[in-house]
Formats: C-alpha cells, structure tokens, sequence
C-alpha cells in the first residue's frame, strides 16, 4: 500500500488518508511522503530520551535537504530529587541535565541512526527543542508516577512552502525501553478542506505548549548540557536521507508489471536472459551467445571442442530471442538420442516449455502433456517452436513436411557433423539426406537463420566445413569448394609467400558481414604489433579498389605476418565458426576468470596380447571375411555388412559370435546409429535400423558349416581382452575412480554386463541407444532416466557404467574420470566424442584417464600406431587435422577391401598416404585452431534479476503460481521434468509467471505516468523516466520504485523513440544483409541447378547426333536447337538464362561434344522429354521462391 502522489505540488499532491495506524507502514505511507515535501515540523515527544526521540524522527531524514527547520517538544521523567531541585526554579538544573544528555545514549542501530539526523539539524541550527514538566495547580514540579507520559495526545503540524498544512494528533503508546514496540494510532486534518478546523485547533493547541500558556505545565529550554551531548551524536558528512527502517520505494503495481512484462525486449536487456535463471555462464559461452544472440540473424557454426558446453551457449541464446520477441517459430533438430536430453534442459536450466516429437506423439513440458497427433497432420506445424529428431527430419519424405511448416526464425541443428556429403573422391555433389535437408532450407530460404553445432565439423574431408558453412552465410568466391580450399592453403604456406593478389582478388569477390566486435579486437592487436599506419594498410586488403602489390610493398615482415592474422580472421572459418578449446579455458583460468582447472589427460594405449588359441581362432575368422570379401565385395552393400562382422570381431568374442548366430538362424542385422549413416545409400533399412545381410553377402551350405564350425569354437575360447578389463576396473576402482567403459557394440556391453554383474551389482549400470537401464537389488534391472543416471554417478551410487556410442552425445559425466574404449572406431573423432562425456567443464578431477584397448597385430593397433607417433591424438585435439583424423576410417577401409594376399602391401601403402596428408595438412590445411577473438562481452547490469520476479510476484502481488501437480520453485536448482519430481523454475518462460503479471498490467498505463515505454510490436522497446531533467533511461527496477512526478513526459517519449529508432534501423540492417546474401545463395543454387540440368541435356543432344556413325553436332547447336522448338519447354530456357544471368559459354563449352557414349533418337527424345519437365519445374520453383538474379 502506497500514498497516492500527483503531479500537484506541496501537501495538495498528496492523496492522504482520514486516519493512520501502526498496520498502514506508517514510514512509506504517511512520514516519508508527508515529510519529504513539509518545511516546517512542530511536533510533541513524550520523553526525551533516544527511544522516544526515534520514534518522533521516523523519516525526518527526508527533512535534511528542504532546509526547513523542526521543533521537539518533549516531555520529561521527575523523580522526587528532581521535584525538590526545580522548586521555585526556572532553568533545569546541572543535575538534571546530565540525565537528559546520559538519555541519549543507545545500542540500537535504527535509533543512533534518527538521533544523527536530528544532532545534525540541532548543528545546523534547525532544530529547537524544549522540556517541558509537570506542574501542579501552585506552578510546583510533579513527579510522574508509574512511568506514564504526561503527552498522553501526539501532536504534530507540518507546512509546506505554500502555506498550507497538515496536522495530526493521536495517541502512542511508547515503551521505555523498546521504542519500535510503540504502537501509533492517529487521525489527519489539512488546512484547506473540510478537517481544516480541527487543522486549526491542534496546530494553535501545539503553539500554546510552546510559548508555556497552557495550565498544567511549565516550559524551559533544553539545557547546554544536554544540547551539546546531542550535537556530539551529529555526523560528520550529511547524513542519508533514506530513513534506516524505510523499506525500497515501491512503484504503483500496473506499473510495474508492465516495465516487468517488457522487461526482456528492452534495449540493454541482454543479461536478463542469464540472470533470470540459474546458469551462470563461462566467459567463453558469454563470447558464443554474444555471436548468435547479437548478430542475429546471422547464421553461425558452433564448434566449440566436446565438453566445453555447446547446448547450454545456444540454449542462452535461443533464450533471448524467444524472450525478446525476434523468435516466435523455431525447429530444433537433434540427434534421437539426445532429443529428451535438449527438451529436459531448455526447461531446468532455461525455464522454457517445448515440445517434443516423437514418432506420432507431442510430448509437452508437463508428463502429462502428450498428444497424438491426428492423421495427415504435419508434424512439424503442430507448434511454433518444437523439438524433433534429425534422423526422423532427415528422411526424405519429412524433407516437405520440414519447409511445409516454414519458415522458421530460427533452425538449430545439433550434432551437425551428420549432415554430409556420402561421396568425396570426384566434383559430383551427393548430399547425404540431412545435408540435402539443409540445402532446402537454405536454398528456399526457409529459415531466417540456422546455428549449426558441432565439435568434429570435418569428418573425412575439409570440404565437409565448406558445405556446411554454406548454411552459415557463406557467399561468392570462396562458395566454390576449390577456391575454398585454395585460401586457406596460400596462407598455410610458412616460409613462402602466399599468393597476395589471388588472396586480394578472392576476398573482393566474396561478401563479407559487417566488422563487429571480433574484427576490432583483432586490428587493435595489429595495431599494437605494427603501428597505425600499417594497421591501415592491412585493413584495406581485399576491399574494392584496393592493390595487393601495393598494400604488401608498404609492409615490413612483421606487418606481413599480421597481414596473415588479418585475412585468417576474414577466412570462412573466422566469418561464420566460432569455437573455443581447452586452451581457451586454460588461458581463462590462468587469468583469473575461471574458477576451476581444466583437467588434464592421461592417454594410454593397452596392447591385448592373445593367447595361442585365441590367435588362431581370430585368424581363422579374419581370414573368412576376406574370403567372402573377394567373393562378394563388388555386390550393394557387402562391402558394409563385412566391415560390420569385422569390427565385430575386434570388439568381443560375444559380439561376432551373437552376430554369426544371428546368421544361422536367418535374423536380420541390427545396425547402430553409426552404421545407419554409412548404410544410408548402400543398403535399405528396415525399422529398427535391420538389414538382410544374406541378401548382400549369400553363402553357400559349405560356408554355412564353416560358419557353425565357428560359432561352436567360440564357446569356450579364453578372453584375454575381458581379463585385462577386469585389472584395469579394479585398479581404477582402488583409486577411487568411476569408470565409463564404450563399445560399439550392444552385444559387446551385453556381454561384459553379464560378466561384471556379481563383482558390481548395485553399482552397474548400463546406456544405449534405448537409454538408461540400472539394477536395483529387488528389482533387477530396471530403466533409468538419463538425469537420474548422471545423478546416480556423481552420488558415487554407481561406479561403473557400461555404454555404447549413444552415450558420446548428449550424455554428460564429469563425474567419471576413467575411461576404457573396449573397442576402437575406426575414425578418431568418435574416439574424441566419448573422450569428451567426462572431459567436460565441472570435471571433478584433475587428470581423466582414458585406456585405448587394441589388439597386438591387428591393423587397428598398426593404424593407431602411426598415428600417435605423428600427433597427439586423444590429447589435446588439433582442430586442422580433424579431416586426417577423418581420414583414417578410409585408411582401414582400403586396407580391408584389398585381397588377403595384398594386405601388407595395401597397409603399407594405406599408412604412407595417412602420412602424406598429415604433411600435407600441417602445410596447407584448414586452420581451425584459431580461438574466437570475440572480446567477452561486457553488457550492462539486467534490468531484472530472478529475486526482483520472486519480491514481486511473492511479496507484492501475493501472488500463487502453483498449479494442481504443476509445483513451482523460486530455486534454479529444483526445477526438473522427471515425473516423479515435476517442478517448474517462476522465470521468464514460464506461461504462470507471464499470466500474473498481465493479469496486474491492466489495460494501458496512465498518460500521466513517469514510465514511458515505447517499443515496437514483438520487437525491441526502450523504457524512459519522465521524473528526470533531462529524461534518463530506466535500467532495474528499483527505478521503476523511485519513479516521482512525471514532469517531463514530451521529452521522454522523444528520447525514447529516438532510440528505438536506432535500434530497430540497426536491426534492419542486419536483417536486409542477411537477405541479401539469402538471396544471391539460392539464385546460385538455381544456377548451378540450371547450368546441370542444361549442361546434361546438351550432352545427351550431342551423344544422339552421333549414333550409328552421326556427323555429330557441336553443343552450341544443340541449344539453339532446344530453344527455337516452341513445341517444347526448353522454349524459354533462353529467357530463363538471361534471368539468371548464365554466360552461355557456360553451357555450351566443347568437351559436352564428346562427354557421353552414343544414344538412339528414341532414347534422347525420352530424356529431351524429361529434362523439359524438370526445366518448368525449377523454373516455377525459382518463380515462387519470389527470386531475382543477385
């Protein structure tokens, strides 16, 4: 409850009431405003002693600056010794004195701070105070008897400085020894209405106790004793004109709520999104939401090292955007493993309710929450933002589904490595179904950005970052693969000089994003390195008109180096990849902003060394699958079936045993989640990720025998993999380690499950692709979530978790510290991604230990090998090599497929090659080690802070956010979406919190209100006081509780439309670069699509001309031919290559001549046919997507 204020001045812009009581917050509601606009206080004390003085102060610091003066009467304690020493007296005596000044003193905080203010004014010569004492009918002292006041009424008259005044009189009931135990009651009079009679009677009543003329008692003036020992209490500096009991100002609750409900869309707003959860970000995950949330729309490549925090960097980020109202529909794409993952931490750490697809379910934020969806329904339209599978999206009868539901503000691919190319060894671009995914969108420009993450965005080929960063803007020259990979080989070239006017010539033609935070930090290095002047010079290179030879002949060697630093920070990778490494978080802990050590790792390799028996029987197996490599290699899909039963083999005795029983019983093949993407164009699969490997490798009854043969060897074959497991758990055991042991496999961790069982028991767990699952003592095993594993882990309830690749994404465990690959993939990166689950920020040790099993002899230990002696691999991860690392699964496969008897010869050749491009690499790869120079951004403080939410909704509004079974929490730390425990965070997200405050908004603010907020509909808003002159900016919300008398209200909506103004042209801007370079990559994508589909068809012309011993015509012939038939679509190809400003030497270029092998008529008039057809179609499609040649 608050005192009306109006913009009148004095006592009359005061809203008061007829009466007050010690239940009305006496200080905010009557005091502080009542005082803070009076110049005059009379006012009557029942005792002078400091616990009555407090009382009577009770905001009198408002009165420090209105130079207004007060004056106290009080009343005074006689014993019998002070009656006989006033008698016939009219100065208090000394005696007495120095009991009034000894009243003074006290251990209470609140009253020594009021009996400051009032020694201050009696300095200042401001405050007058008299005694006055009781006096029987002959004028004689009286004692008071049983502690009782002899102001048994309180007086006191306030005027302001325009005459009027007020009075109020009533009673208080003072404890003498506790004065904030008074009770206060008291009715108010003003001099100018109805009550001003009674204003009148008291304010007279209080002059007559001065002047000393009414009967009853005599008035003396406050003894020199004691007037000095209260100026003594008097502070040095003026004292604070907040009363020490004054609780914050409180603003009018419409008021709030709105600045609250608009609060995150405001301009410099950009911590509310952190500070209104309970994350607290790293410096470099300040530096990548700075990137994505900032520059938005820009698109970017996240590719921060595994276990730096990629999820929570873009979960902030998606957070902003939705609060602050640029995001409304968003698609998040993840891998179907980690998909529950995203949703549960949107929602604990983020406070945001989204949807999840799965299969024909919708499951909402709350357990009960889950919708099927009806038939026909697409999917992907079902909400605004929605979570869905990668792997579901990715399959191309969704590919529609996706754009259908379009466009998107924003699209977030995690795990984006998976969208890639299924071919690399020639120029023809096959997509594979996700890269095709995201090439639709982009080209239709069906998003308005997409973030892409990924820690390993080079899997087999440094091209693979060029197509994914097609996705992330990148344009014009360096678009082309070739041209791509040129710039970043000229400038690893140490030692010689890069070619600077090929360098110089490619950035001109490649569109650059505006210079932002990141290219200023870099130049102020260069310029701090080389001076202004070279720094100038560097800075023109590749802008239009600018001279390579020029600019290079005015650099020294250093200049040339910076030269180098310069064009590496405008490469793609520095344009559109952000990315942090463990040494980003070293440097930060070695200055001082990070609180804790990244661990360091302990890589080791352990050699399985066979026994005789075991030997042989691998061997044997070996030797099989190369015989059935040689007989069926060439047929679809073999060459992956092997490769499955052969790293089977590597892993586990159980694992290739299981898989050749499956055989014999004639049971499908079962492909994990790895296989299925190496599959996805070789072999159909069926549901659950099934192939029929009879179909692809048959076999014959004598190869059936061989094979039971096989199966029944295995039963009772030694393990001496499985044994060295066992030591190397119980020494990680004695050490106090909890371990993570990976295989590829299901039937590999089937196995060891089985056999660890009895030593861990309770302690066990295992994950795969079909989650968690635990063993409870009464239970057996049973399914856990993926929250309450992690949990159950760092709780030290299970020690030894068994997991399979699903768990190297989205499972995060720094609780481990010891980890065991049981078996190793054959691209190192996979290796990286399990390595990365337990070396993670909040890793509990110092040291992780990872133990790499290899087989003595077999060609993995060999491949591995060479590696280790080459780089440090498993170590520190060198981000220029990930495509060598890439590399190696090829290196095996082309050492498997050779024939047995080429084998040495193969690897030999394989490894020498693997060898030639990690030279090669070093030399002149892609250098994406180069950390992020995104300065840590320093934003100003939130406008709002999660305590600011709780004092409001909680203590102002009172309000109840709790919902039947929908629990809320004010505590970051208990929100959580098991079923068992559903507790949403009270935060920005959360549609309770988002209902009450506009339930307290109202309809629209008043016009004479000091808040001014102007803002764009859903966009950005800027907030004004207009109690200021000039008008400031509101930035908390205690400036929304300080708000006064709007005074200037004109000029704070100029000022706040004038910002707004900037802000929203700034975004505009961003927005139209954006769209431009949207535009000019899709009219690319035509082209390239158009010069294709021409380019074939022409081929096909000149091949017919030649059939059967045809002249044969030249390409440019056949053109015209296409484009004068009028009977035929390819009638208005011409107007289309115009549109499309196609050179059409382009098309016509002579080697199509001879490209193709002779065809018949008939057969070139089916393709003439069916190429017209595709000719419309991407002619309408060009038409639709509303394209213009860019």
């Amino acid at each position: 409850m608050q005192t009306h204020v109006t913009a009148r001045p004095g006592f009359r812009g005061l809203d008061l009431k007829p009466g007050y009581d010690s239940g009305d917050r006496l200080l905010e509601t009557f005091y502080v405003p009542v005082l803070s606009r009076a110049v005059k206080y009379d006012r009557s004390v029942g005792y002078f002693r400091s616990s009555s003085l407090a009382a009577a102060a009770k905001g009198i610091s408002r009165f420090i600056n209105s130079g207004g003066v007060i004056r106290l009467l009080c009343g005074a304690e006689i014993t019998p010794a002070d009656r006989d020493a006033l008698l016939n007296k009219h100065v208090l005596d000394e005696a007495f004195a120095r009991r009034l000044a000894a009243s003074l003193v006290t251990d209470d905080e609140v009253a020594r701070r009021r009996l400051e203010v009032l020694a201050w004014l009696a300095k200042e010569k401001r405050l007058e105070i008299r005694i006055a004492i009781p006096v029987d009918a002959s004028g004689q002292p009286l004692t008071t008897s049983n502690g009782e006041t002899y102001f048994h009424e309180k007086i006191g008259v306030l005027r302001d400085a325009y005459g009027d005044g007020i009075a109020f009189q009533g009673s208080v009931n003072e404890s003498a020894t506790a004065w904030a135990r008074n009770f206060e009651s008291f009715s108010v009079y003003a001099s100018w209405d109805a009550t001003a009679t009674h204003f009148n009677y008291w304010a007279n009543k209080f002059e007559d106790r001065w002047e000393g003329k009414v009967p009853g008692f005599r008035v003396y003036d406050l003894p020199e004793a004691a007037r000095l020992q209260l100026i003594s209490l008097a502070p040095d500096q003026v004292p604070d004109e907040v009363d020490p009991e004054e609780l914050p100002a409180v603003g009018d609750d419409a008021v709030v709520a709105r600045y609250l409900l608009e609060a995150p869309r405001l301009i410099g707003a950009e911590r509310l999104a952190e500070a209104t959860t309970g994350v607290e970000l790293f410096p470099h995950q300040r530096q990548v939401v700075a990137r994505l949330a900032d520059t938005y729309p820009r698109s970017w490549l996240v590719a921060d090292e595994v276990g730096l925090g990629k999820t929570i960097s873009a979960g902030m980020s998606l957070r902003r955007l939705l609060l602050d109202g640029r995001a409304r529909k968003v698609l998040i794409l993840a891998p179907a493993n980690v998909c529950r993952q995203w949703q549960d931490e949107l929602f604990e750490k983020f406070g945001l309710w989204i949807p999840r697809l799965d299969g024909n379910k919708i499951y909402g934020a709350h357990p009960s929450e889950v919708r099927k969806l009806p038939s026909g329904a697409n999917p992907y339209a079902e909400h605004p933002v929605l979570i869905a599978s990668s792997h579901l999206a990715r399959r191309v009868e969704h590919h529609e589904l996706v754009l259908a539901a379009g466009p998107y503000d924003l699209v977030i691919l995690d795990e984006a490595h998976h969208a890639r190319r299924t071919h690399f060894d020639d120029d023809d671009y096959r997509p594979g179904r996700l890269l095709q995914l995201l090439d639709k969108i982009t080209q239709s420009g069906a998003a308005k950005a997409i973030w892409l993450l990924t820690a390993t965005p080079m899997q087999l080929h440094p091209v693979e970052l060029r197509d994914l960063l097609l996705h992330a803007g990148l344009d014009g020259a360096m678009a082309n693969e070739h041209v791509f990979l040129e710039y970043f080989r000229q400038l690893a070239r140490e030692g010689n000089e890069p070619n600077w006017d090929w360098l110089n010539r490619t950035l001109q033609s490649t569109p650059r994003p505006p210079t932002g935070p990141a290219e200023k930090a870099v130049l102020d290095r260069i310029r701090r390195q080389v001076g202004v002047v070279e720094a100038a010079h560097i800075e023109r290179f590749g802008t239009d008109g600018a001279s390579a030879a020029e600019i290079t002949s005015n650099l020294s060697p250093a200049g040339r180096d910076a030269l180098r630093l310069w064009l590496r920070t405008l490469s793609p990778v520095g344009q559109f990849v952000t990315r942090h490494s463990r040494e980003t978080l070293k440097a930060y802990y070695a200055r001082g902003l990070l609180r804790q050590k990244p661990p360091d790792r302990d890589v080791r390799p352990v050699i399985i060394d066979f026994l005789p028996e075991e030997q042989e029987l691998y061997d044997q197996l070996d030797e099989w699958i190369d015989r059935l490599m040689e007989a069926h290699g060439k047929r679809r899909g073999a060459g992956l079936v092997l490769t499955v039963y052969r790293r089977r083999l590597t892993s586990s005795w159980a694992a290739i045993r299981k898989t050749l029983m499956r055989r014999l019983n004639r049971e499908e093949l079962t492909l994990d989640d790895d296989f299925l993407e190496e599959a996805e164009g070789e072999l159909d699969t069926g549901l659950g990720g099934t192939v029929d490997d009879s179909q692809a490798v048959p076999l014959t009854e004598e190869e059936l025998s061989e094979l039971r043969a096989y199966v029944e060897a295995m039963r009772n074959v030694p393990d001496s993999k499985f044994e060295q497991l066992r030591r190397d758990l119980d020494a990680a055991r004695s050490a106090g380690h909890s371990t993570i042991v990976f295989t590829q496999f299901t039937d590999t961790l089937d196995d060891l499950r089985d056999r660890l069982f009895h030593s861990y028991r309770s302690q066990l767990a295992t994950f795969t692709g079909d989650g968690g699952r635990i063993f409870r003592e009464h239970e057996g095993w049973v399914e856990i979530a993926k929250r309450d594993l992690v949990d159950a882990i760092r709780s030290g309830r299970v020690t030894l978790l068994l997991a399979t690749d699903a768990a190297s994404e989205g499972l995060n465990l720094q609780a481990c510290s010891y980890l065991i690959n049981y078996d190793m993939p054959w691209n190192p990166m996979r290796v990286e991604q399990r390595i990365g689950r337990i070396d993670r920020l909040g890793q509990v040790r110092d040291v992780v230990h990872i133990r790499n099993y290899f087989i003595e002899g077999t060609v993995e230990e060999l491949v591995y090998s060479a590696l280790a002696s080459r780089i440090t691999t498993f170590t520190t991860l060198l981000g220029n090599l990930q495509p060598i690392l890439g590399e190696t699964e090829r290196t095996f496969q082309t050492i498997f497929r050779a024939p047995r008897h080429e084998r040495q010869a193969a690897q030999e050749l394989a490894l020498s090659r693997l060898m030639e491009s990690i030279d090669s690499v070093e030399k002149n790869g892609i250098d994406l080690t180069l950390e992020d120079p995104m300065p840590v951004p320093d934003y100003p403080p939130s406008p709002v802070m999660l305590k600011d939410l709780q004092d409001v909704l909680v203590d102002r509004f009172g309000s109840i956010l709790d919902e039947p079974g929908r629990p809320v929490t004010w505590d970051p730390s208990r929100a959580s979406r098991d079923p068992d425990g559903w507790t949403a965070l009270a935060t920005y997200g959360n549609p309770r919190v988002r209902d009450e405050l506009a339930r307290h908004v109202g309809k629209s603010l008043p016009d004479n209100s000091a808040l001014v907020i102007v803002g764009e509909p859903d966009g950005p808003a800027v907030a004004v006081r207009a109690d200021r002159s000039p008008p400031e900016l509101i930035r908390s919300l205690a400036d929304v509780d300080d708000l006064g008398v709007a005074h200037a209200r004109g000029d704070a909506e100029r000022l706040a439309r004038d910002l707004l103004s900037r802000e929203v042209n700034a975004r505009k801007a961003r927005a139209d670069q954006v769209r431009r370079t949207q535009r000019r990559q899709a009219t690319a994508s035509f082209r390239r699509r158009f010069v294709d589909l021409i380019r074939s068809t022409i081929a096909a012309g000149c091949a017919a001309s030649r059939y059967e011993g045809g002249a044969g015509k030249d390409p440019m012939s056949v053109w015209f031919e296409l484009t004068y038939d009028r009977t035929s679509l390819f009638a208005y190809a011409e107007a289309f290559r115009r549109k499309l400003q196609v050179p059409l030497v382009e098309l016509t270029s002579t080697d199509l001549a001879t490209m193709l092998k002779p065809i018949p008529d008939e057969q070139w008039r089916v393709i003439r046919a069916t190429r017209g057809l595709d000719l419309a179609n991407l002619m309408r499609e060009f038409n639709e997507n509303g394209q213009s040649p860019a």
